[in-house]
């Protein structure tokens, strides 16, 4: 086990205890390095020495090398050539910030871990769903944590949860997905993809105006 390996594990601890959701819904490069495995806080059960050494173990996981992530081509082009090189800009990563990337399910699964089923053939990164901007932020499909829960008239109740597609109960408002368990009433960012407070009138990660 090296450095990617290491990472990776840690990587899939990490989201299955405190962002389950991402085990299928797509996050960003960002993400990844500012709040999933920051090696601020993971030096020690990475067992990795300098920061060097992780930004290099980032950037072999991010190139899709032993197949733990998708990503955008490009990037992964990019990466490859820099790792394949004697003088590597190991922060070159950071160029794709808002790239956006998710994990392979039968890496996930080697690990143990399950995915919820609806969700078990992963996200394509470079497809758009209905409704999705160029520039990858999600209108449609987001992530969700816990937050107050508004008055059950105020919640609209959508066809089928945009989480996993699954169908949802007729004839009452639906907060909670009976399949999956996500959040169907958070509001998110339509900038960045972050949630929002029901009362705030401006994101606290972008500052994009609440819709």
């Amino acid at each position: 086990m090296d450095d990617l390996d290491r990472l990776f594990q840690r990587l899939v601890h990490n989201i299955r205890n405190g962002h389950a959701e991402y085990l299928s819904v797509p996050f960003t490069v960002q993400e990844l390095y500012d709040t999933l495995v920051p090696y601020r806080h993971y030096r020690r059960d990475l067992g990795i020495e300098t920061n060097q050494d992780y930004e290099a173990a980032l950037s072999r996981l991010l190139s899709g090398e032993k197949g733990y992530i998708r990503a955008d081509q490009a990037m992964q082009d990019r990466l490859k050539k820099e790792m394949a090189s004697q003088h590597p800009d190991l922060g070159a990563f950071r160029d794709y910030a808002e790239t956006r990337i998710s994990l392979v399910p039968d890496a996930v699964q080697k690990l143990g871990v399950s995915i919820p089923s609806q969700n078990a053939g992963g996200y394509s990164v470079g497809a758009r769903a209905a409704g999705q901007g160029g520039n990858g932020s999600p209108s449609g499909t987001e992530t969700a944590t816990s937050f107050s829960i508004p008055a059950l008239s105020t919640v609209e109740v959508a066809d089928g949860c945009r989480f996993c597609g699954g169908t949802l109960p007729e004839g009452r408002p639906v907060i909670y997905c009976p399949h999956c368990g996500q959040n169907l009433a958070a509001k998110h960012c339509e900038g960045c993809g972050g949630q929002l407070d029901p009362v705030w009138k401006f994101c606290v990660n972008c500052g994009k105006k609440a819709m």
